[in-house]
């Protein structure tokens, strides 16, 4: 949970994208066809997996499958 004013997605950088079965918190969503094909190609569209496994002491964050981040398509390549 982020501070008040300090998410993402109050800045207007972030979405969630997630499957008609995604329940809060469900990491399991990395395991879906959509999130293949998000981790495939959304750095086509300038996006990125700003959460991704293994990189929680990095981030301060766990692992998010769902959270992506816009960063432009020069950035995400």
């Amino acid at each position: 949970m982020a501070y008040p004013g300090t998410s993402e997605h109050n800045m207007g950088l972030a979405l969630d994208i997630v499957t008609p079965s995604y329940q809060v918190l469900d990491d399991g969503l990395a395991d879906t066809d959509a999130a293949k094909w998000l981790k495939d190609n959304s750095y086509k569209y300038g996006f990125i997996l700003r959460y991704p496994k293994g990189k929680e002491d990095i981030t301060g964050v766990i692992f998010e499958p769902w959270h992506f981040r816009y960063v432009g398509v020069d950035d995400a390549t």
